[in-house]
């Protein structure tokens, strides 16, 4: 049996909770950061770390999306965040570039190198949902270009913290055999 269906019956019951742990933890980082901080972007450090071990710490491909999709599912149910069901896109955007990233070959950049790519190209993905708002709100385009790449600059920034942050995360539990 191949598909969808089958690829979830393989699925074990410690990487289902790993999973949901790492979905948990974002989801919890972003209740934790709503405080006004008047610094844009500050999410993506707890979205990108957690979105990259799990991407490390669950070899399966999609294991970012699955988080990404789960956490944005749970945040749009709780009603965090302003834009609703945007919340769900705005998760599972930066999820869906980290699993892109991590179908490239592993030699091809140093580990530290390839967490804070990862980590800025998933921050910057926002700019195309800020974008798509703002457009459909009927912004000029001009400052709607200017404010999405001021967000997604932002948030690749705190994205790249997170790659690198999780990068030694990982080292230390490879270190200690916990993963492989």
């Amino acid at each position: 049996m191949r598909g969808p269906a089958a690829a979830l019956r393989r699925i074990e019951t410690r990487e289902a909770l790993l999973l949901a742990f790492f979905a948990t933890f974002i989801v919890l980082a972003k209740a934790a950061l709503r405080w006004h901080l008047h610094v844009p972007g500050h999410v993506m450090f707890a979205t990108a770390l957690f979105l990259l071990l799990a991407s490390a710490c669950v070899p399966r491909r999609g294991a970012a999306t699955a988080v990404g999709l789960l956490a944005g599912l749970v945040c749009a149910a709780l009603g965090m965040g302003k834009g609703g069901p945007l919340t769900v896109i705005k998760l599972v955007l930066p999820a869906l570039v980290v699993d892109a990233g991590a179908a490239l070959p592993r030699r091809a950049l140093p580990e530290t190198a390839r967490g804070v790519i990862l980590g800025a190209a998933a921050g910057a993905s926002d700019f195309f949902p800020a974008a798509a708002v703002e457009l459909l709100a009927g912004v000029p385009a001009a400052l709607v270009v200017q404010h999405a790449a001021l967000s997604a600059g932002a948030r690749a920034a705190f994205g790249a913290l997170g790659g690198w942050a999780a990068v030694a995360i990982l080292r230390r539990l490879r270190d200690h055999g916990i993963i492989a």
